[in-house]
C-alpha cells in the first residue's frame, strides 16, 4: 500500500467554532476530510499558502430556494412558459453562486418540480459545482390561494390521510426532510395572512410521523405563534421564520430543543434597489415592510431566552440573491444583537447539529469532511469581512483561491 498523500493549508489562522477565537495554524487535508489541525505542515509537503488569511469552516444555509427567480419583482407568475430545463439551468447558477460565496452546504426547504434534487445529483456526481444540498422537495401546503404562485413549489393535502401520502411523495422523489406550512406566508395572495394557521396539529403531526418512520425530520414555515406552538408540540426539528413567537412559546422551543432559522434578511435584501423594491407587488411590499421590526424584535427575545439557532436566509424571496447569503449573518450582528461568535456558530456547527451532520460538517476537527473558507480579514472585528471570501474548498477540492473561481474542465 502506498502512502497517504496530504495537502496542507498552511499560515493560516484556524476559527474554533466553540471557544469562538482563533488561533495560529495548518490543516492537513486526506482526500475529502481533514486529517490533522493546528500542527505546521513539513517542508517538502505540498500545500497551500494562505499567508495569514483567517480560516473558518464552511458555512450551512439552512433555507434556500434555488429554483425562485430573485430578480422577478412580481412573484404571481414565477416560470409561466418556461422552457423545458430553464428551471434547473437557473438552480445549478444560483447553486454555484452560493458556494463561491462560502456556503458549502445548503438546505433546499421548497424547490420546483424536483429540479433542485436534480441539481443535487448532478452536484454530488461531480458534473456541476454547488454546495451540499439537503432538499426537502415540495412544500406541503393546505389548499390555498397562493399554489398559483408556486405551482412547481406546493404540494396541497388537507387533513392527516393526505398529509401523509404528500409526505411520502416527497421522500420517493428524493427528498432529504419534510417541509411544510404551518401558517400563511408573507411573500403570498392579498387573501392569506402570515398569522393565520395553516395546518393543524393532526395535520402537523401526520407529517412528523412520516419522517420520523423515515429516519428523517419536519422544517416547519411558521410566522403566527400559535402555529409555531403546533409545530413543537408535534415534534418538528425547526421552525422557519418564527416572526410573530412570543416569550412563552420560545421557552417551549427551548425547553423541547427545537431550532429556529430567522431568515432576518428578506427585508433588507428587497429594499436595497429600491427601483426594483418598488416593482413588488404594493400588498408583499407592505408586509415586508410591517414585519420586519416585529420580527427583528423577536428573533432578539430568543436569543436572550436561549433558543437554539441555525443560519437561515430565505435565498429566493425578491431581491435576495443566492451569492449574498452570508449577508444574513451580517444582520444577525447588526440589528438582531448577536456577537459575531454566536452569528458564525448558527452558521456552522449549530447548523449542521439542527440538520444532524454536526459529525461530519460545521467545524475544523479532526476527521470532519474539508469543507473549509478564509478570509482576508477577521470577522470577529468586523462581521463583513464574511461578504469578501477569498478561498473555497468544499470536500478537500478547491472552488476559489485568492478570490476567484478555479475552473475546471
Amino acid at each position: 500500500m502506498g502512502k497517504t498523500v496530504s495537502t496542507w493549508l498552511k499560515n493560516g489562522r484556524l476559527y474554533d467554532v466553540t471557544a469562538g477565537r482563533f488561533q495560529d495554524g495548518d490543516i492537513e487535508i486526506q482526500g475529502e476530510r481533514i486529517a490533522s489541525v493546528g500542527g505546521r505542515a513539513p517542508k517538502d509537503a505540498g500545500a497551500i499558502d494562505l499567508e495569514g488569511a483567517w480560516l473558518l469552516p464552511g458555512f450551512i444555509d439552512c433555507h434556500v430556494h434555488l429554483c425562485v427567480k430573485t430578480e422577478t419583482a412580481d412573484v404571481s407568475g414565477l416560470w409561466n412558459n418556461s422552457l423545458p430545463g430553464e428551471v434547473a439551468i437557473y438552480a445549478a447558477r444560483a447553486a454555484r453562486r452560493t458556494l463561491m460565496a462560502g456556503i458549502t452546504t445548503a438546505r433546499d426547504v421548497g424547490g420546483w418540480d424536483y429540479h433542485e434534487i436534480a441539481v443535487r445529483e448532478a452536484i454530488d456526481a461531480g458534473w456541476i459545482e454547488g454546495p451540499r444540498l439537503f432538499c426537502s422537495g415540495r412544500i406541503l401546503t393546505i389548499t390555498s390561494s397562493s399554489t398559483p404562485y408556486y405551482r412547481g413549489m406546493y404540494e396541497e393535502c388537507d387533513g392527516p390521510v393526505a398529509v401523509q401520502h404528500g409526505a411520502r411523495l416527497q421522500l420517493a422523489k428524493g427528498a432529504n426532510f419534510i417541509k411544510l406550512l404551518a401558517t400563511g406566508a408573507v411573500t403570498s395572495t392579498k387573501y392569506e395572512r402570515s398569522d393565520a394557521i395553516q395546518f393543524r396539529l393532526e395535520e402537523i403531526e401526520a407529517a412528523v410521523a412520516i419522517a420520523t418512520d423515515n429516519f428523517t425530520y419536519v422544517a416547519a414555515h411558521a410566522h403566527a405563534d400559535s402555529g409555531i406552538r403546533n409545530c413543537v408540540q408535534a415534534g418538528c426539528r425547526s421552525i422557519e421564520h418564527g416572526s410573530f413567537g412570543t416569550r412563552e412559546t420560545f421557552e417551549l422551543m427551548k425547553a423541547k430543543g427545537t431550532w429556529l432559522v430567522p431568515t432576518l434578511c428578506t427585508t433588507p435584501a428587497m429594499f436595497r434597489d429600491e427601483k426594483f423594491a418598488a416593482k413588488v407587488q404594493p400588498h408583499i411590499r407592505a408586509r415586508y415592510q410591517e414585519v420586519n421590526a416585529t420580527r427583528v424584535a423577536n428573533m432578539k427575545l430568543a436569543r436572550e431566552i436561549g433558543v437554539n439557532v441555525a443560519m437561515g436566509t430565505d435565498s429566493g424571496t425578491p431581491g435576495n440573491h443566492a451569492g449574498d447569503n452570508m449577508q444574513e449573518v451580517e444582520v444577525m450582528v447588526q440589528a438582531a444583537g448577536f456577537s459575531p461568535a454566536e452569528a458564525m456558530r448558527a452558521a456552522t456547527l449549530g447548523a449542521a447539529t439542527m440538520m444532524g451532520q454536526e459529525g461530519q460538517l460545521g467545524s475544523l476537527e479532526t476527521g470532519k469532511l474539508a469543507d473549509i473558507i478564509a478570509l482576508r480579514a477577521n470577522p470577529l472585528e468586523d462581521i463583513s469581512a464574511l461578504r469578501s471570501v477569498d478561498f473555497v474548498m468544499k470536500g478537500g477540492r478547491v472552488y476559489k483561491q485568492d478570490g476567484q473561481p478555479t475552473v475546471f474542465v
